[in-house]
């Protein structure tokens, strides 16, 4: 896609021999694409006929459906991966932090994303390698879920509940959630996890807190250096499935120094977003700005400062350092993997 000219690239098809002729139309996320046709419906239990819209790629419409659709509203969102995005009315690049604008859902605005590429993917590690009992139980695969008297819905549950009672700081340990390389602020497919300044009064429960806190580390720095070119909001939505938790939402509060909200199923909000984006094309929705009235938060989180100031900053300090510090390390250990 050509930014500038707002069309199919000429350039880029030449360069990777494709015919432009075989590019299909472009329309607006808003915009009817046609209609269902009967083998179309027959397939997917509906009728015939049904309009089909535009709509967007998934991180588009996520931010959609969060709400946050007005010009300098940022989301969170934590699912497999994980990102910071904001809307902005020009196409901004910032190419030393690895960030840069998407053409967004609505008309004549960008979405300004930072991403990571292991985000929610790192607390599922935690819980499938050490969050699971004792050794036996680990062997079958037994969750604790798995017991019909379980008050947990999930082990994510489960495991949130149990690192409440742990410190902030996770007792100095700091984990990084580079299980599959990253993008931003800093490129590398090297880059890998790590659980630092573990000591003999670690435990389990502080190594999951401190994966939960080393995700929230990230995302605050990938707000950091989006601010370097566009301006995060104070108050940002976060979504997604680790958005489920109050616990995560606080820490992300505590660390980030930003008003956290959250919205109704926010592990669905893509769909949610697509919706509103036929909503507005049928008329339904007078405009993407009024999306927001139509997606209420749930619940607020504001963060505290003190908390912020004592415990995180310090640590945030340390993980921002850990990756210069073992770059070379990690290109030794995983290049040509």
């Amino acid at each position: 896609y050509d930014l500038k000219n707002k069309c199919i690239s000429k350039s880029m098809c030449k360069m990777f021999g494709i015919n432009i002729k075989h590019m299909p139309r472009l329309i607006e996320s808003t915009e009817c694409a046609g209609t269902l046709t009967e083998k179309a419906a027959e397939a997917l239990g509906l009728v015939k006929g049904i309009k089909v819209y535009g709509g967007g790629m998934d991180a588009n419409l996520i931010g959609v459906g969060a709400g946050s659709t007005g010009l300098g509203d940022t989301h969170i969102y934590s699912g497999t991966s994980g990102w910071v995005g904001t809307i902005t009315d020009k196409p901004t690049v910032d190419v030393t932090s690895m960030i840069a604008a998407v053409v967004a859902a609505q008309p004549g605005r960008y979405n300004y994303f930072a991403e990571l590429e292991t985000s929610g993917k790192c607390f599922e590690w935690v819980k499938d390698h050490i969050a699971l009992d004792e050794c036996g139980i680990y062997i079958q695969k037994k969750h604790i879920t798995d017991d019909i008297e379980s008050k947990y819905l999930s082990l994510f549950s489960y495991m949130t509940s149990i690192v409440d009672d742990i410190p902030a700081g996770s007792g100095g340990v700091i984990f990084t959630p580079w299980l599959h390389g990253n993008r931003c602020p800093f490129e590398d497919p090297n880059a890998r996890g790590m659980f630092f300044n573990i000591s003999l009064e670690t435990g389990k429960t502080e190594l999951i807190r401190a994966v939960l806190e080393g995700i929230c580390y990230h995302k605050r720095w990938m707000l950091e250096a989006s601010a370097k070119k566009v301006k995060p909001s104070d108050v940002i939505r976060f979504v997604g499935g680790g958005a489920l938790s109050d616990f995560t939402c606080q820490v992300l509060a505590d660390i980030t120094g930003h008003v956290i909200e959250t919205v109704d199923n926010p592990q669905n909000i893509g769909a949610v977003g697509a919706a509103a984006c036929v909503g507005v094309g049928l008329g339904i929705i007078p405009s993407f700005d009024e999306i927001k009235k139509f997606i209420p938060a749930k619940k607020t989180f504001n963060p505290n400062f003190e908390l912020k100031e004592k415990v995180y900053d310090k640590g945030f300090e340390v993980f921002k350092s850990l990756y210069k510090q073992n770059k070379k390390s990690f290109a030794i250990l995983n290049a040509n993997k």
